[in-house]
């Protein structure tokens, strides 16, 4: 008898060990209607619209606990979730200076608090630290306080076990602000360089990650082709998890085609092509490959009207016969207007040679844009977006952030899609190359 009521037990347990854990994520705002909203967790991803409470309710079945990703509008949100524990999100558009938008209740409301509180800690001191030895002597015992700190707090084991590897990541990449890593330093870096798969939807991870592949991958190299193959060659022969490897993968030919665009990549985009493994990686590289290549050195271009301090249209085919140097900018962008000075005095240089100097805002006030050009006595030829030509000649270039530059030849095709800003040497090392 007593035999039989164990066995009982214990078939009892296995079968609600094996049935289905429901986690119910709510995402709610008292002040602002939320659009459609996108979570993920792993590889896995949800969409939901709101209710007319406006709040968004994501019923999961059978997920693992560990980090998600909230999507909404342009904004992402990392949380906690554990199986089985309902959490609700809540998002306040207006809250008073030092308040956190986000509040959380639910089974692992207090594990989402902790991490809403954390920062990256101040590595300053690292400047004053001459031996590599001291280095990672502080780097380890930063990482040690703070798991310590984490595990005297008794949350959810599977967070804390999560949680204490990401602020690991948290000061690494906290360090590499800093101090950057030195040649003494790759073995220590190495050990940490591990594939951690779980933590792939972090930014401290992904940070960590990408700033650890730049170093190790770009020594001895000086070049960003040498930076890139570097990093590839890393990749295919050290990361085998393949979440982690087609993260670096994109990662690594998104921002060489970003610098570089499709010069020398061939090379590149065959290791990607042997080492990728998710379909859509694979897709999203290949498309943006497309998209350099046709503002690739030597590619012809539409014709782009925009509109001068006077009202006049002016065609970027009328400066057909020079080389044409084209300042993306706008009067609100402040690294924009630290290249001023710079910008005058390659105007300055090559003035009477065979090149012009086009600087191209994105103003939506075209009076503010003319009172500065006014005030601040801005040379070579100004002009203004024009609706839809800017953004056709933005989504052409690919221009995602400003200031940016880019030379068109005497053709009016492209010479290079992003060349080097007007303070950086490189970029009279080019231009002397070109008219001198």
């Amino acid at each position: 008898m007593i035999n039989k009521t164990v066995f009982m037990f214990v078939f009892t347990m296995l079968l609600v060990g094996c049935q289905s854990r429901r986690t119910v994520v709510s995402f709610t705002s008292p002040d602002m209607e939320l659009p459609e909203t996108l979570l993920s967790i792993g590889n896995q991803e949800w969409k939901a619209v709101r209710d007319t409470a406006n709040t968004i309710r994501f019923e999961l079945e059978d997920v693992p606990s560990g980090y998600a990703l909230l999507r909404f509008g342009r904004t992402g949100k990392m949380i906690f979730v554990e199986r089985g524990q309902d959490l609700t999100v809540r998002f306040t558009r207006h809250v008073q200076p030092g308040v956190s938008r986000y509040s959380f209740e639910g089974g692992c409301a207090r594990e989402n608090q902790y991490m809403e509180e954390q920062t990256r800690p101040n590595m300053r001191v690292m400047n004053d630290l001459s031996e590599d030895d001291e280095v990672i002597r502080l780097l380890d015992d930063t990482v040690r306080q703070r798991v310590e700190a984490l595990r005297a707090l008794a949350l959810s084991p599977d967070f804390t076990r999560l949680e204490s590897e990401r602020q690991r990541y948290n000061v690494l990449r906290s360090f590499s602000v800093y101090k950057k890593w030195g040649n003494a330093l790759y073995p220590y870096l190495k050990e940490q360089l591990k594939e951690n798969p779980d933590l792939l939807v972090t930014e401290d991870y992904q940070a960590f990650l990408l700033d650890g592949l730049y170093a190790i991958g770009g020594e001895g190299q000086t070049t960003p082709y040498g930076y890139a193959k570097g990093q590839l060659e890393y990749i295919v022969q050290n990361i085998q998890d393949t979440a982690v490897a087609d993260f670096a993968l994109n990662s690594v030919l998104s921002r060489y085609m970003e610098r570089r665009g499709v010069e020398s990549i061939d090379g590149l985009m065959d290791m990607f092509r042997q080492k990728v493994h998710s379909p859509r990686v694979r897709q999203a590289v290949e498309e943006l490959y497309v998209k350099w290549n046709r503002v690739a050195k030597g590619q012809s271009i539409p014709e782009f009207t925009f509109l001068d301090i006077d009202d006049k249209e002016v065609a970027l085919s009328e400066f057909k016969g020079k080389y044409v140097y084209i300042d993306c900018w706008a009067t609100w962008c402040g690294p924009c207007k630290q290249q001023l000075p710079a910008l005058k005095q390659l105007e300055h240089k090559y003035k009477g040679k065979d090149i012009v100097f086009v600087s191209i805002s994105s103003d939506s006030d075209s009076n503010k844009w003319k009172n500065m050009v006014k005030e601040q006595k801005l040379g070579g030829v100004q002009l203004i977006k024009t609706v839809p030509t800017y953004s056709e000649f933005s989504d052409l270039f690919m221009i995602n952030a400003i200031p940016r530059f880019i030379i068109l030849d005497k053709e009016g095709k492209v010479f290079d899609a992003n060349v080097t800003r007007p303070s950086d040497p490189a970029t009279v090392e080019l231009l002397d190359g070109l008219l001198l």
